[in-house]
């Protein structure tokens, strides 16, 4: 592997899911120990569910840092680039740091001979890359986001972190984590180890706050959810929010009523893990002030206003759906989708297409081998939405967005949403708007 490139080129040909699939943690630990199992050499916070990780993530990361620890962080999926998914004190790792590990890590297989059922697929050879680079860079705690489920997810490998945060769950992957709530809750409390402290979303359903708590109870660990009795908002705007938590005041700059939900797990987490630490509360109010994150609800323009989002299941685009109408009340929306195959777009589509926000639905296509055709996505949104069309051309939809009238106005808005891979190509064609413009 001679370049970045090429070293991507080299990851994504081993495939996303392994074959046959993970039955248990075997291959990772195999894997870990030809390295002297360096995620051992840090302390970790593990988070697994199925919508709210990443933004969990990055405030609880923000956070910790600011009381001077060295602290990495690792998400999944990317928007932009690769290198997002892996970063130290908000730092993302380098090209070159890819290369190097990468390099480091498929050279080391080759010598030691590694049998064919032991081969890491994409998600275990970035995990490793992530645990080596924590551990090269001495970092203090690394907060770490579990990719599809929980249980026999290569990050589990983990010994017992100073506490396992489970976020908002719902139905999502059910070929791979089982097709009822309460199996997908177990596999994702499958990262709750013996005497290590859970923390839970607030609004979960009562079964998988059930799950959760026997869980607990199961491994002797204490189990803490946030008491939204205690909670008091005192402002929602599209770039903030003001609240009162057990009658301290904080503010984050990320979008949405669940956010703040989030944020209520993350001040529990870091309260339980940091206890000890003076100036606790302040050194939290600035990390939540300091925590940005993409595509989440995140405003691409005032002027036209353009948003992106990455919703992309049925939880996901009813948060959206909620976001808009309390945050947006008074726009006519026009909903620019794209979506894959596996997310049920019909169902997805129909929980917000129909709404009386909704002006337009523009069903876009994204480069993924897994996307659903923009036509198909526009047939579903006729069923609901009477001016409903698609385009084959992305570039050109994401500039009429910003050169046309029609889109723009005081009241009116425009949201991306339905993918990741979306929320990434869009911000990718701005920017090489901006770039002709200026």
């Amino acid at each position: 592997m001679k370049n970045y490139t090429e070293t991507l080129d080299y990851i994504r040909s081993l495939g996303k899911y392994s074959n046959p699939p993970h039955k248990d943690l075997s291959k990772i630990h195999r894997l870990c120990a030809l390295f002297d199992n360096p995620q051992d050499s840090y302390r970790t916070i593990h988070i697994a569910g199925t919508n709210g990780k990443g933004s969990t993530a990055a405030m609880l990361s923000a956070a910790i840092s600011e009381f001077g620890y060295k602290t990495g962080r690792f998400i999944s999926p990317y928007i932009e680039n690769f290198t997002e998914r892996i970063s130290v004190n908000g730092a993302d790792i380098s090209e070159g740091d890819i290369v190097y590990y990468a390099q480091k890590i498929k050279n080391t297989i080759e010598k030691n001979q590694i049998p064919e059922k032991f081969m890491p697929n994409e998600f275990d050879f970035v995990t490793l890359i992530a645990f080596l680079y924590y551990r090269q860079n001495n970092c203090d705690i690394a907060v770490i986001e579990t990719g599809l489920g929980g249980r026999i997810d290569p990050t589990n490998s983990i010994k017992s972190p100073l506490a396992s945060v489970i976020t908002s769950i719902s139905l999502d992957h059910m070929q791979y984590l089982g097709d009822t709530i309460e199996k997908i809750a177990a596999e994702k409390c499958g990262i709750i180890k013996d005497n290590s402290p859970v923390v839970l979303y607030p609004l979960n359903r009562e079964s998988v706050i059930q799950t959760a708590k026997n869980t607990a109870y199961e491994k002797n660990c204490e189990f803490i959810i946030p008491d939204i009795k205690e909670l008091e908002i005192l402002e929602e705007k599209t770039d903030r929010a003001k609240f009162k938590y057990k009658k301290k005041l904080y503010e984050i700059k990320l979008a949405g009523r669940h956010q703040i939900y989030n944020a209520l797990t993350v001040i529990e987490t870091i309260f339980c893990v940091l206890k000890d630490k003076t100036g606790l509360y302040e050194a939290l109010c600035r990390g939540l002030q300091k925590t940005s994150f993409p595509a989440r609800f995140e405003t691409l323009s005032r002027e036209p206003l353009v948003i992106i989002d990455g919703a992309h299941n049925i939880s996901g685009v009813e948060t959206l759906r909620e976001t808009i109408k309390n945050l947006l009340p008074d726009k006519k929306i026009t909903l620019v989708c794209a979506m894959m195959k596996d997310k049920n777009p019909e169902e997805v589509i129909k929980q917000i297409a129909g709404e009386n926000f909704v002006k337009n639905f523009i069903g876009v296509p994204v480069g993924s081998p897994r996307a659903e055709e923009a036509r198909k996505l526009c047939e579903i949104a006729k069923k609901y939405c009477a001016n409903a069309w698609y385009g084959d051309d992305l570039s050109e939809i994401v500039a009429d967005v910003f050169e046309n009238r029609e889109f723009g106005g005081p009241n009116s808005a425009v949201i991306f949403f339905g993918s990741l891979y979306l929320a990434g190509e869009v911000k990718k064609i701005l920017k090489e708007i901006q770039k002709i413009n200026t």
